[in-house]
């Protein structure tokens, strides 16, 4: 079904109704640039249903044609401006616009589609006259395989390039929009997600059904375990009662036992008691006395060190008043220098004014000489008569009418003569002035020069000798540093022994408070069996370098005892009470909670491990350590302990290896664990530290008197201020030396670039002079010659040979007196000028000198009153120093005097310690069998309170369990403390049986006799073992129930898992026949477009030279589902290797994206097939193969429409249609002509 013909009517450049065509099977578009040929393929797009976006403009309405007849004039055409006026209103502007397309059928049945477009934006679809909708206009088209989404009839200007630089994906696109299966495409998705929801519902079923099974299985397992789990309870129960009576047998003797023993030592307490009060009495005497003699030595002490603070306080004072004068002194040579300068520099200034005043009178006289002199020479110039000057006059008015072009021009030269003149003048004056001022710099510049020179030796000089001063100091000071760091060694020593000797007596309380608790421990793991030890006992590092972090970890429980039960803790506790040996923390086994280790934090971080993993302990105390130590963390450094607990949050408290802790709270703690550096000050470590004591102050009295013979070298000090202070005035002269000189340097390099800048343009104004004067000489010679016409005669008259004589001769008297006056006037304001700057200068060196001579008055003075303040201040020093010396001589003999009352009061002590340790012995031993008694009663206590709270059936002969308080406050006001009596001894301690008495005939008479830890151990771990046991089992006594719950669910589960089972598979099977239907229509394409490609290339690109043509293929990435990868088109031109697409030349591309246009053309092809300028990048030789390949192809049923501009395409044509530009009416035009007459 070709394309007969288009009619159109006012359509973009196309104004009114046209009628394009007829169009054969091939037919070519021809016309110049901007006639409208592609207007006409708009126009073609435009009927078939094509948007705006793609046919060059923004919206529809802008379609319709808006152009304005033109008017012609008589003298031609209006300016370019006025051709056109698309935006404006005007004569033959359209309201609307339509195309009409005819086509034929295979049945020559005509078909007319038309569109219509308003200036509103309006569309209306026709068909054969009728109008439809734009849905009904499209299916008609389309059952002419005409598609207007795939644009499979038409490749507008630029498309080809497109087409042979598209991607993969984009041609995948492209061959989804001809086959029709991108319809496809959302319905492939919908299907694909519903297939994927449907899967994973099935799955969830299937993994609910299965757990549900195994529940069922669990539960079955649990019954008979619940059974077997209360026979294991009722055995535990009779090993707990028999266990209980035995402890119970045991408790009754020890009670028995230890009041006996108490009893017996109560009679030796009577003497011990009064011998120590002896000893005490005199101890306190000795310790008064020691007291005094040691608040003496202190007192004496604080006098020295506030002597020396004032001392030293008035130091810095005296040095602050030398370097004053220092300053001061230079300050001012340095002003009475600067004045000599300056008194020179006035009487040069004097000298200098002088002159210049002598030379202004002298040239002010020659001024006035030179003046009367012009005067008397002006007398003898030639004199014209008055007829003789009228003549003059009107023969000059004569002569200005002649040569009146030269005479301008020599008037504008000689003007331009003068503005060159004084240019010049001023160019050579600056030249001359910069070249002076050259050499004035460079002379000063090598002055400056030689003065850096001998300052940077002085310097040199000035530093020499202040270093061999400072070396003399420091030799002479060496000695007194070492004689001051040895007394200050000395002295640090000696203070430390002080210290130690005060705290002797207290590091002996502690060394004995240690001893008694180790001593109350003892007692304790004697008397009770449960108590295992101090925690710091019990654990160690496993490398010594976690010793701090360990300690630092446990902190407060690194004393705490641990024991096995709660009981015995509480046992302890009271006997400590009792016995008055202090505090201590208990850690029970059996009831102390404690955090799980959390194992997250062994692996947390490199350089940090869990301090429960970094100390060695016994599995018996592991709970204990667990409760220490918690979740602490033991770091390498601090910065491995800020990442953990600051940049990854973690709220554990992290301790480094040095001690340092980071709280769990943020908080940082510093310090190191004290844990066990105290130590013990024995008889031998007091003597030991008075031996050195004694040898340090010999010691110090003979740094004394080495120190006495070294006096400071006040003359080196102030040679060596003197020296400094001339080194910073030389420095400070040197830097001010540098930086003129650099001054200069610059100024020099400013002056030779202004030389060289103003020397060319010097030199061009003189070329222009020369030249100008050239030009004045040549017009001046013409204006010469008019005048000599003129003034011949009247020259004779007068006796001169030209007029020019005359003139020069009033001229130059004249110019001779200008310039006279000139240089003169000249030369007196230079003069006045330099006189005028030379007192400037003379004047304010005159008041340099006055502020100079103040300076100087200012700092005598000023030396003056720093000579006094020094005198004074060192004689305050010389006051201070004999002070000191008096009140050290006083604190020697206080010193010695508190040796002695020391070794009283040393001696007294040791008499008093041995009767007090006799009697501390004695009364421990009556306290140890009371806390003893007091241990096995509470002991007692604690067993009824346990029988009555688990309900064990204990044997009783009397009494009630049920009057045993429940409460341990309660238990310690039923017993009862024996008073001392008038000796200060202590009787047996009376305990509250509460009435009971227990029937202990169950127990046989072997039994009794056998070893109670032995005995209780077995029941322990019997019970133990039966615990395990329990523990272990953890029965479920619910399983029953919840078997019958789960079986229901079971059932409802798999009614759910067979639902989803089937919609699954109905998903499934959606998704695969959207998926074939949609992979049949891109496969049909794709065959058919891969089968015609190679052979379309070949023709359209072989040749005489390569007869085969060229290879082209496509190749799927996806070859499955082919819509969802790419396709790549691969075109290998004639004789040349294989290339990417992307290497290929401009041409080269053309035929191939031509081929692969063609191709796919040739599926469905749509009737007819328009080409906008296809062959733009193609050669000549390319244009013609393309011709021959659409003649070749060109039928009835593939009709080929081209513009072209290329005439070995057109001209192969068998039809032409012309379009040309109509200028009277602003309009498109075409012309049709049949190509066919003129086949051979």
């Amino acid at each position: 079904m070709p394309l007969v013909r288009i009619e159109l009517c006012d359509f973009k450049s196309y104004r009114g109704h046209q009628t394009i065509g007829p169009f054969k099977n091939f037919t070519s578009i021809i016309g110049p640039n901007g006639a409208g040929k592609s207007n006409l393929m708009d126009a073609i797009s435009f009927v078939l249903g094509v948007k705006s976006a793609q046919l060059r403009s923004s919206q529809l309405k802008d379609l319709v044609y808006r152009g304005r007849r033109l008017a012609r004039s008589d003298e031609g055409t209006q300016d370019d401006d006025e051709e056109e006026e698309e935006e404006g209103e005007g004569e033959g502007t359209a309201k609307k616009a339509w195309v009409m397309a005819v086509l034929k059928d295979t049945k020559d049945k005509e078909w007319r589609f038309q569109r219509t477009i308003s200036t509103t934006g309006a569309s209306e679809y026709k068909l054969n006259d009728r109008v439809v909708t734009y849905s009904a206009y499209n299916s008609a088209l389309i059952s002419h395989n005409i598609l207007v989404k795939a644009k499979n009839f038409l490749v507008f200007q630029g498309d080809v390039e497109a087409v042979a630089s598209q991607s993969p994906g984009q041609l995948t696109k492209l061959i989804e929009q001809i086959s029709g299966s991108l319809e496809l495409a959302a319905e492939y998705e919908k299907a694909r997600e519903a297939q994927e929801r449907a899967t994973e519902n099935a799955t969830f079923n299937f993994t609910k059904r299965r757990g549900i099974a195994g529940e069922i299985k669990q539960y079955k397992e649990q019954m008979g375990e619940a059974e077997r789990f209360e026979g294991l309870m009722q055995e535990k129960n009779d090993l707990i009662l028999k266990r209980v009576l035995f402890k119970l047998f045991y408790i009754e003797e020890a009670i028995e036992t230890n009041t006996r023993l108490i009893q017996r030592k109560n009679k030796e307490l009577v003497g011990l008691k009064q011998e120590q009060k002896v000893h005490d009495k005199a101890l306190e005497a000795a310790r008064a006395e020691q007291a005094k003699s040691r608040a003496n030595v202190m007192q004496k002490e604080k006098a020295i060190k506030k002597a020396e603070k004032v001392l030293d306080g008035k130091r810095p004072d005296l040095v602050s008043v030398e370097a004053q004068s220092t300053h001061s002194t230079r300050k001012m040579n340095n002003a009475t220098k600067t004045r000599e300068d300056v008194s020179k520099n006035v009487d040069a200034l004097k000298t200098k004014v002088n002159l210049l005043n002598q030379q202004l009178e002298e040239v002010k006289k020659l001024a006035a000489r030179a003046q009367e002199e012009r005067r008397r020479l002006s007398q003898h110039n030639v004199d014209l008569s008055e007829e003789s000057f009228t003549e003059y006059q009107r023969l000059k008015a004569t002569s200005s009418t002649l040569a009146v072009d030269a005479r301008q021009a020599l008037e504008t030269r000689t003007r331009d003569s003068k503005t060159l003149g004084r240019q010049l003048t001023q160019l050579q004056e600056r030249q001359d002035g910069m070249e002076e001022k050259l050499r004035d710099r460079s002379t000063e510049l090598e002055e400056q020069e030689s003065r850096k020179s001998e300052l940077e030796t002085k310097i040199s000089s000035l530093q020499e000798e202040a270093k061999r001063a400072r070396a003399d100091l420091d030799a002479q000071q060496s000695e007194r540093t070492r004689i001051a760091k040895l007394e200050a060694e000395a002295n640090e020593k000696l203070e430390k022994i002080y210290q130690d000797l005060l705290q002797a007596g207290v590091d002996r309380h502690e060394s004995e408070k240690q001893a008694k608790m180790r001593e109350v421990l003892a007692n304790l793991q004697r008397i009770f069996p449960g108590v295992r030890g101090r925690v710091v006992d019990l654990c160690k590092p496993i490398q010594r370098k976690y010793e701090t972090a360990v300690s630092v970890v446990l902190g407060r429980n690194i004393d705490a005892i641990v024991v096995d039960e709660e009981k015995t803790a509480i046992d302890c506790i009271e006997y400590m009470r009792n016995q008055r040996a202090g505090q201590a923390t208990f850690i029970p086994l059996d009831t102390i909670q404690f955090k799980p280790v959390n194992d997250k934090f062994r692996s947390f971080a490199k350089g940090a491990r869990l301090a429960v993993d970094v100390v060695q302990y016994e599995a018996a105390v592991e709970r204990a350590i667990h409760h220490a130590c918690g979740n602490a963390l033991v770091c390498d450094n601090m910065d491995v302990a800020r990442y953990i607990c600051y940049d990854k949050g973690q709220e554990v408290k992290a301790v480094t290896l040095e001690g340092t802790i980071i709280h769990k709270s943020g908080l940082i703690t510093g310090g190191r664990s004290t844990h066990g550096n105290s130590k013990k000050s024995s008889e031998q470590d007091v003597q030991g530290l008075q031996r050195g004591r004694d040898t340090l102050l010999s010691q110090l009295r003979e740094l004394a008197k080495q120190k006495s013979k070294i006096k400071t070298d006040e003359n080196l000090v102030a040679e060596i201020s003197r020296l400094e202070s001339t080194l910073i005035v030389s420095r400070e002269d040197l830097a001010a030396c540098k930086s003129h000189v650099t001054g200069l340097k610059d100024e020099l390099k400013h002056l030779e670039r202004e030389l060289k800048k103003n020397a060319p343009e010097l030199k061009k104004v003189q070329a222009d002079y020369e030249k100008l004067e050239q030009e004045i000489a040549r017009f001046s010679a013409t204006v010469n010659e008019a005048e000599d016409s003129v003034f011949g005669a009247f020259c004779r008259n007068i006796g001169v040979a030209n007029i020019r004589e005359y003139e020069e001769q009033q001229m130059k008297v004249a110019k001779e007196e200008n310039e006279a006056r000139l240089r003169f006037d000249t030369q007196i304001a230079r003069l006045g000028h330099q006189h005028e700057f030379e007192s400037e200068g003379l004047k304010t060196a005159l008041d340099r000198i006055e502020q100079l001579d103040k300076l100087i008055e200012q700092e005598t003075l000023n030396l003056q009153g720093l000579e006094q303040k020094k005198s004074a201040a060192q004689k305050e020093i010389v006051s201070a120093e004999k002070t000191i010396t008096e009140l050290k001589e006083g604190l020697s003999e206080l010193q010695e005097e508190l040796e002695e009352r020391n070794h009283e009061v040393e001696k007294v002590k040791r008499t008093a310690s041995k009767g007090a340790k006799v009697l501390d012995q004695a009364m421990k031993e009556i306290a140890t069998w009371n806390d003893e008694i007091a241990k096995q009663a509470s002991e007692r206590s604690s067993v009824y309170r346990k029988c009555r709270l688990d309900e064990i059936p204990l044997p009783l002969k009397a009494g009630n369990l049920k009057h045993v308080p429940m409460e341990e406050n309660l238990r310690e006001e039923v017993a009862m403390d024996v008073d001392e009596d008038e000796n200060n001894t202590q009787g047996p301690k009376q305990v509250s049986d509460y009435g009971i008495e227990i029937d202990f005939d169950s127990l046989d008479e072997d039994e009794r006799e056998e070893d109670e830890a032995a005995t209780i151990a077995k029941f322990e771990k019997e019970i133990s073992n039966l615990n395990n046991e329990i523990e272990r089992m953890a029965p479920n006594m619910k399983a029953m129930e919840r078997l019958d719950d789960v079986e229901t669910k079971l059932q409802e589960t798999e009614r759910e898992a067979e639902q989803a089972r089937k919609e699954s598979k109905g998903a499934r099977d959606h998704f695969n026949d959207v998926k074939r239907r949609r992979t049949e229509l891109f496969n049909n394409a794709y065959n058919h477009i891969s089968d015609r490609i190679d052979q379309v290339y070949k023709d359209l690109t072989k040749g005489k030279a390569s007869p085969m043509g060229g290879v082209a293929y496509l190749s799927l990435e996806d070859s499955e589902e082919p819509y969802l990868g790419g396709i790549k088109y691969h075109a290998m031109p004639p004789m040349k290797r294989f290339r990417d697409m992307e290497q290929l030349s401009g041409g080269e591309k053309t035929v191939a994206a031509l081929a692969l246009l063609f191709a796919i053309h040739s599926y469905q092809p749509a009737p007819f097939f328009v080409l906008d300028e296809v062959d733009a990048a193609l050669d000549n030789t390319n244009v013609a193969k393309v011709a021959n390949y659409i003649r070749a192809h060109a039928s009835d049923t593939f009709q080929f429409i081209v513009i072209s501009l290329k005439n070995s395409l057109y001209e192969r044509g068998q039809s032409l249609v012309g379009i040309y530009r109509d200028q009277d009416v602003n309009s498109s035009r075409t012309l049709t002509l049949d190509l066919t007459q003129y086949d051979d």
